[in-house]
């Protein structure tokens, strides 16, 4: 069986800045290139990409089937994008992608707290490694850039976009959280 459990940010709010003219790349998993897992690093290091990691495991930990990440999230605009990507960190610090899930959020439909399907996953996370869950605004070019004004993709012109503010809550009244799959090999 697979047990799932939730890990909760202990910050109260942080702001996340998504620039439409300099989008964050896509890189590995189901939707970049190159496909699968690959070195993140420098995509963690950009401004406009917030990062959580956890303290090292104290033993390996294996997951297996789907990550649910729930997410209180606001914009400054009708419409925006939200990426998140669960990483593995090695103690030299290179960042490798597990999974990732993405969501677009229209006008109207921006209810609390956004819930995001990630692929899912089979994979060992050593001890001593840490995990990272990585949030931006975009993914391009493997989904288009969101405008803020929400119109659609085919709609919009890169010269109407907006600079989007996401203020991402946790903590508190506000329980963002990842849920994760977590398989233990005594169960059957």
């Amino acid at each position: 069986g697979v047990s799932q459990i939730q890990h909760t940010c202990d910050l109260s709010c942080d702001l996340l800045v998504h620039d439409p003219w300099r989008p964050v790349p896509a890189m590995g998993g189901h939707a970049g290139m190159p496909v699968g897992s690959c070195d993140r690093t420098a995509i963690d290091c950009r401004t406009d990409v917030l990062t959580y990691t956890s303290e090292p495991l104290a033993e390996d930990l294996h997951l297996l089937g789907d990550v649910v990440f729930e997410v209180f999230c606001t914009a400054d605009t009708p419409s925006f994008d939200i990426c998140a990507v669960l990483s593995e960190v090695h103690p030299d610090g290179r960042v490798y992608n597990v999974t990732q899930g993405y969501r677009r959020v229209n006008p109207g439909d921006n209810t609390n707290p956004l819930r995001i399907r990630f692929q899912a996953t089979f994979v060992r996370i050593a001890q001593g490694n840490q995990l990272r869950l990585s949030l931006s605004g975009a993914c391009f070019p493997a989904y288009p850039v969101n405008s803020g004004t929400g119109a659609f993709p085919s709609e919009s012109r890169l010269m109407d976009a907006q600079i989007i503010t996401l203020k991402v809550s946790c903590g508190g009244d506000d329980p963002t959280r990842v849920l994760l799959p977590i398989f233990r090999s005594d169960q059957q």
